[in-house]
């Protein structure tokens, strides 16, 4: 018998050998039904298999092991995760599947077409059998295989791309193109394309969905998509659905979800259910059941929540919930608030706040519920730190984040001053006590600030004991992490990128500071209001700045040195005595931060919070206890404007008549003695905006006269709105052509006076600036080129500083733009484009332009490139000039500039004045420097200012020198625009160029008028002697007329 069995293995044995030899001898290139059968064979369980393999170990790890983040909707599948940075990410790499699967096509692929038969030419099946793309009857499995790796690996595009390619390449195969399609689809909605997903959705037929896979696949693709469209309701009948044809840790997700989406369609009793399912599932770990549990307390509806308060507070005595502790106490607090018990509730968000372990999006949703409870009560000194310390635990994808972050920035604002306040009026009470009575509040807040820090220190050894064993292994078996723990910066990486540093950082610098608001200067005592500073007043000596280790008093050479020590460390009595103030001068500069404080706080309260009782409490309590308080006109006016918001006449009339009594002479009181001024105020701003676009247009058609009349209605009728500064500021532009420098510099000076901190403030002030230096108000024959020439290119508030001009580089050499500007109200800009187009078609036949439009408001450009360096843009210019079927309208101007130029103008917000600025002054000193000897030149900002030699001397100097510059002097250029010193070329300043007036740009190493004037040699000093040596004579410069490309008529000249 053992015989027997022996001899039949070997004859199967041999039987096996000799069926692999023989299948073996069958080729890739032949395509018979044996081949076929056995690359199939081979295919599936040779490479395919251990692909396949790999791939179901890694999703069951995937699925299993992922932590999800229970603070938002929780994903149908972990793999989406990938596709949004701020979830947490999952484990699992399917590489290995993806190069299987790719072997398996690359190596067992049948090309081939197989052997035609006789007689089936017409047959259709036998028709489509002979165009199929692959006859390796089981490689579709690869292919799906790549393209589910390649969607859990995060790759969704390219899983889409796959799944596309299966539906057009294995059309035989239905069940295969269903299940490839709904994959593609589900793709798309990973990555948020979510027309293509639903086509895709929409086409499928019930009755191809021929599998309870391929149903459970496709309720839960829908269930995304309607996710992903915020229509959770939508969403319900596909998960419900999904949900029970899943298994395992997917199933206890899908019911977390089902529950979250119950609970935003309102209903929660399905909503508990689900939760209920989710939480009792063998499956959950327990950090899910712990989850389940919170949220069924978020969505119990019984009348009496004694026994849910109850249930959750007793979860509070396991050790294992130690770490949770904040999550239950928000549960608890969530309870009473459903039940209007907001008393109970601030407690227990206050308790859920304290005992909080880790920061994270956990923390953060307590700390925001709690300040906006604190909030809505209307205090908002204790709002302030819940939201402060909550923002930046929280990604800037959280619901309502923009409104959030602009609450707590108000809030930040508004506590600056409330601190200021409180301390001020501590120091103000100190100030007149006993000195031993001083010393004893000292010692006892010594006390309350060791006692925190000890508090503190065991808090951090705590936590530091509590990463210790997290390194070492968590005993919890990684269910009592939160998956957006935020810790503090361990690595090299930026300190910006950790909100935790930060917000550590900030509490360190209030320790050290104060609070303090975010401005210019914040380190000095006294800061100037006034918006610019002539050179000798640039120095101030009140100025000083306060480093956080420098006391107020400086020490005396025989005081103790470590007295000055303790005066800046809190630990010392003497820090808190050295603050108080000692005399009356020290006492009223206390009252005057607080007077500051409570009229700013009324401003934030009325503006920004439009909270209108508390801002008319702190504008009452400074008229109460300041009479005569420095703010009491702007506070009267803003309570006036408080009651007309609100209707109430009698207050209205009361804050009327005080201004109109008290400050008679003032704007508010020449304006509110106007009968029909609050009829004005209510028309103001349709008024406002009609007047300023009439005065803006009378600028631009040079009605200087309209202008000024619309300035004066404007001063008349509207003197507080907000846009005063604009007409001020239009007003004053006006007076540059017609010539009037003095009126010019009044209005701005009265306007930087006024409204000091606004966004024309920069050029009002170097403006006035560049007059008190002796420069000439250049005024031209139209406005309307300086108003487009200072358009800002991008965002205004990356507009260069004045004080730090933009710096260019002016090098022939680089890369060049040919840019034509023009006013888009004059020009047709695609007329434009076509008549350049036109002339590039016809005159340059191998070389090709690139032509871009750009618009800045009322500035229009269009970019002319690719130039290597200026000499290529000279000959397109000659072209360009010598096309007589070219009429460019009079209103563009071209300007050349290099490509790194132009880039550094749209980033940092410059306009093309700045640039022309920059080259009329590079033009002022290369010339200098060339003309004079180095003794006579020294800095130099390009300021042209009037010759101090005679008018004699300086001819006699001129006719000297122009026989030596006479024999060197170079061919005249005819072109009537002079270019800078490299060739960077821009409009003229004066008269528009003539409609086909374009001329090459040169490399002249100095200006040159249109009939160019030789330069004088320069004169230089004698030779020394045995006497003192005279000094030489300063040789006058020639007259450079205004007007050359690059000197773009500045209104300073």
């Amino acid at each position: 018998m053992m015989k027997y069995g022996l001899f039949t293995r070997t004859i199967v044995a041999l039987a096996t050998i000799a069926l692999i030899a023989a299948f073996s001898a069958c080729s890739l290139k032949k395509n018979t039904a044996a081949s076929r059968q056995y690359t199939a064979f081979i295919t599936r369980y040779n490479i395919y298999y251990n692909g396949d393999k790999h791939y179901k170990e890694t999703l069951d790890e995937m699925e299993k092991k992922y932590e999800d983040d229970y603070s938002r909707l929780v994903f149908t599948h972990p793999a989406e995760a990938r596709a949004d940075q701020h979830a947490p990410q999952p484990s699992g790499d399917f590489t290995r599947s993806i190069e299987k699967a790719q072997k398996a096509i690359q190596v067992r692929s049948i090309k081939k077409k197989p052997a035609r038969k006789a007689g089936k030419a017409s047959d259709p099946e036998y028709k489509a059998w002979m165009k199929r793309d692959e006859y390796n009857p089981f490689l579709h499995n690869a292919w799906m295989m790549m393209g589910r790796s390649q969607f859990l690996n995060g790759d969704f595009l390219g899983a889409a791309s796959t799944f596309f390619y299966i539906t057009k390449h294995f059309t035989w195969l239905p069940q295969t193109v269903t299940e490839a399609k709904i994959w593609q689809a589900r793709s798309y909605c990973a990555i948020d394309w979510l027309f293509e997903a639903e086509m895709i959705l929409t086409r499928i037929k019930p009755d191809e969905l021929t599998d309870k896979n391929l149903k459970y696949l496709y309720n839960l693709t829908f269930t995304d998509f309607y996710i992903n469209s915020n229509k959770p309701k939508e969403a319900i009948p596909y998960l419900v659905e999904a949900v029970a044809a899943s298994g395992g840790a997917q199933k206890t997700r899908l019911n977390f979800l089902l529950g979250q989406l119950y609970t935003l369609a309102g209903e929660k009793q399905l909503a508990y259910k689900a939760f209920d399912k989710a939480g009792s599932s063998a499956s959950a770990t327990y950090r899910t059941k712990f989850n389940a549990r919170i949220k069924q307390s978020e969505v119990f509806e019984g009348e009496d929540i004694t026994s849910e308060v109850k249930a959750l507070r007793r979860m509070t005595r396991y050790d294992r919930n130690k770490d949770y502790l904040d999550q239950i106490y928000y549960a608890i607090g969530n309870l009473y608030l459903s039940r209007r018990d907001t008393t109970q509730a601030i407690a227990n968000y206050e308790e859920a706040a304290k005992s909080s372990t880790r920061n994270g999006i956990d923390k953060a949703m307590t700390l925001l519920t709690l300040g906006g409870l604190y909030y809505d009560l209307g205090d908002y000194v204790k709002a302030q730190p819940c939201y402060s310390e909550a923002l930046p635990q929280v990604p800037d994808t959280y619901p309502d984040y923009k409104a959030l972050k602009r609450r707590s920035d108000y809030l930040d604002e508004l506590a600056v001053y409330a601190q200021n306040v409180t301390l001020q009026d501590s120091l103000l009470r100190l100030s007149y006590m006993t000195p031993e009575e001083q010393t004893a509040v000292a010692e006892r807040l010594i006390a309350e600030l060791k006692k925190k820090e000890a508090e503190e220190a065991e808090q951090a050894r705590r936590e530091e004991m509590r990463a210790n064993q997290a390194a070492q292994g968590d005993p919890f078996g990684g269910n009592a992490s939160s998956p957006t723990t935020f810790t503090m910066n361990s690595d090299n990486s930026w300190y910006f990128y950790n909100p935790s540093t930060v917000t550590a950082g900030k509490t360190d610098f209030q320790r050290r500071w104060g609070s303090r608001k975010l401005e210019d200067d914040w380190r000095r005592r006294n800061k100037a209001s006034y918006a610019f500073e002539s050179a000798d007043s640039a120095d101030n000596e009140d100025d000083e700045e306060v480093s956080p280790d420098e006391g107020e008093e400086n020490t005396g050479e025989g005081e103790d040195p470590d007295a000055g020590e303790r005066k800046n460390d809190p630990h010392y009595v003497e820090y808190y005595l050295n603050q108080i103030p000692k005399n009356d001068q020290e006492r009223m500069v206390a009252n005057d931060v607080i007077q500051e404080g409570l009229y700013n706080m009324g401003i934030i309260l009325k503006d920004k919070l439009e909270d209108f009782p508390a801002a008319r409490t702190e504008f009452d309590r400074m008229l109460t206890r300041y009479p005569d308080n420095v703010y009491r006109l702007d506070t009267y006016y803003n309570l006036y404007l408080m009651a007309v918001r609100e209707g109430n006449m009698a207050e209205t009339e009361k804050w009327r008549n005080l201004i109109v009594n008290d400050f008679a002479d003032s704007p508010y009181g020449r304006a509110m003695r106007d009968p029909r001024y609050i009829e004005n105020l209510r028309l103001m701003d349709a008024r406002q905006d009609e007047l300023y676009e009439a005065a803006y247009q009378a600028y631009i058609d040079n009605d200087n006269a309209a202008v000024h009349r619309a300035y004066e209605e404007m001063s008349r009728d509207f003197p507080m709105s907000k846009l005063m500064p604009k007409f001020m500021f239009i007003n004053a532009l006006a007076y540059v052509t017609e010539n009037k420098p003095e009126q010019f510099k009044e209005a701005l000076t009265e306007m930087l006076q006024r409204y000091p901190d606004t966004d024309l403030t920069p050029y009002a002030a170097a403006y006035v600036k560049g007059l008190d230096a002796g420069r000439k108000l250049n005024s031209g024959s139209a406005n309307m080129r300086g108003m487009l020439w200072e358009t800002r290119l991008g965002d205004e508030s990356a507009a260069p500083d004045a004080d730090n001009p933009l710096e260019f580089d002016l090098n022939p050499d680089d890369e060049q733009l040919f840019i034509l500007l023009y006013p888009t109200d004059k020009v047709a800009p695609n007329q434009l484009l076509y008549d350049i187009a036109r002339h590039n078609f016809t005159s340059f036949v191998v070389k090709d332009f690139d032509l871009e439009q750009m618009n800045f408001g009322r500035l229009g450009l269009l970019i002319i490139k690719p130039f290597a360096n200026v000499a290529e843009i000279n000959h397109y210019r000659s072209v360009l000039q010598a096309d007589a079927a070219l009429q460019l309208p009079a209103e563009v101007r071209p300007v050349v500039i290099s490509a790194k130029n132009f880039d550094m103008l749209l980033k940092s917000g410059g306009s093309f004045e700045d640039y022309f600025r920059y080259v009329e002054d590079k033009t002022y000193r290369d010339t200098e420097e060339r003309v004079l000897p180095p003794e006579f030149f020294g800095p130099s900002e390009g300021i042209v200012e009037e010759s101090e030699s005679e008018p004699e001397q300086a001819e006699q100097e001129q006719e000297q020198a122009e026989p030596s510059s006479q024999s060197s002097q170079s061919t005249p250029s005819t072109q009537s625009e002079p270019t800078s010193q490299t060739g960077q070329t821009s409009p003229t300043e004066s008269e528009p160029p003539a409609a086909n007036a374009v001329e090459p740009a040169t490399t002249a190493p100095a200006p040159q008028t249109s009939q160019p004037q030789p330069a004088p040699a320069p004169t230089t000093p004698a030779p020394p002697t045995a006497t003192a040596p005279a000094p030489a004579p300063k040789p006058a410069l020639p007259e450079y007329p205004a007007g050359s490309e690059g000197d773009d008529d500045p209104l300073l000249d």
